[in-house]
Formats: structure tokens, C-alpha cells, sequence
């Protein structure tokens, strides 16, 4: 009976495998391109991965986790001030040259996502994932039940513009000045909305 793969090695594989793509793309990754780039036989990468769909999704899906190490607070823990804060950290942790390169195979992967007959999905479930999270954000705020759907999709696709923005045109200050107003516009249109009794800063 062959022994199961160990999920150790399986790790360092994938550390590689991400340090190996941070200038490439999935359109051109085959396990003999892979294994030529990291110096290893392919059939190492075959024994681990099985196939190339389950290498990229297991790939996609060590990209997606490094978002772990991002603290995550609770939505009614945060007053104005700490999710501004808490926003342009979580932004500014993005800028990091191998983060941008990351979202950009992560952004890579959701478009193939789109045309797939078996989509990851993961892409989707992250999205929603954020979006009820400044959804509940802005019901602790105060905002009306009707308002938080539309605002808290606006805010999130924003954010996902402004990170295609970097990505593609590599501007960090150009990005992070038009994320700088957007947070101004949500907080001014926040308080529109809400009743001065009701706002929580």
C-alpha cells in the first residue's frame, strides 16, 4: 500500500510552489514546468497533488489562507475610528509586493472560476464572507436594515477595484489615496443615514 503523503512536506511544497509563481501565472504551470523550476522530480508533485486541477486548488486555496494571519475583530467590537484603523492596516498589509502578487494569482483563479464546469466557489464564499461582515459592521452602527446590503457590497467592491487598481498599475500611493477618500465617502454617507442617537464612533 502506498504511504499517505506527508502534510508537512506537502507545505513546504506549496511555500515553494507560491515563491516560485510570485512572477508567473497558472495559464503556464504544468507539473514538468513546475518541477524543472523548483528542482525536484514531477513525480514528487504527482504523489502529493495527484493531478494538476487538484495542485492549482490546492494552491488557490494556500494562497486564500494567508489572510490568516490577518487578526479578524468581531464587527460590534469596532467603533468608527478602530474600522478606519483597522481598514487601511488590513490594506496596507495588501501593499506588500509578494501580497500583490499573490492577489494577483488569486484574482487570476476567480476569473477562471467564472467559465469552470467545477469552480473552486472559494472566491464567492470570500466575498460574502466580507460582505456580511461590514453588513453587520453597519448594523451595529446603526445604519437601516433597507441600506446595509447595497452599502456594504459598494465598500467591498471598492476595496477589490482599488486592489485590481494596484495590481495591475503597481501606483501604492495613487490606490491608497483613492482608498483614503472612499473611506470618507462610506463614513459621510453612514452618518447621513443614521440618527445621531444611534451612531456609535
Amino acid at each position: 500500500m502506498a504511504r499517505p503523503p506527508n502534510p508537512e512536506r506537502k507545505k513546504e511544497l506549496l511555500d515553494q510552489i507560491l515563491d516560485y509563481l510570485l512572477d508567473k501565472t497558472f495559464a503556464g504551470l504544468s507539473f514538468r514546468t513546475l518541477a524543472d523550476g523548483l528542482g525536484i522530480s514531477s513525480y514528487v508533485l504527482v504523489y502529493h497533488f495527484g493531478n494538476r486541477e487538484e495542485l492549482v486548488n490546492q494552491i488557490v486555496t494556500h494562497i486564500e489562507r494567508r489572510h490568516d494571519s490577518v487578526k479578524l475583530p468581531r464587527p460590534e467590537d469596532l467603533s468608527r475610528e478602530d474600522f478606519r484603523e483597522w481598514s487601511l492596516a488590513t490594506w496596507r498589509w495588501t501593499q506588500i509586493e509578494r501580497n500583490r502578487q499573490l492577489q494577483r494569482l488569486e484574482f487570476e483563479a476567480s476569473l477562471h472560476d467564472a467559465v469552470s464546469d467545477s469552480p473552486r466557489e472559494s472566491a464567492v464564499a470570500k466575498y460574502d464572507y466580507w460582505h456580511g461582515f461590514i453588513r453587520d459592521w453597519l448594523l451595529f452602527q446603526g445604519m437601516p436594515a433597507d441600506r446595509v446590503d447595497a452599502t456594504a457590497r459598494m465598500q467591498l467592491s471598492g476595496i477589490y477595484g482599488l486592489q485590481y487598481d494596484f495590481v495591475v498599475n503597481r501606483d501604492r500611493q495613487a490606490a491608497e489615496g483613492a482608498l483614503l477618500l472612499m473611506l470618507d465617502y462610506f463614513f459621510d454617507y453612514l452618518d447621513q443615514v443614521t440618527e445621531p442617537e444611534q451612531r456609535r464612533v
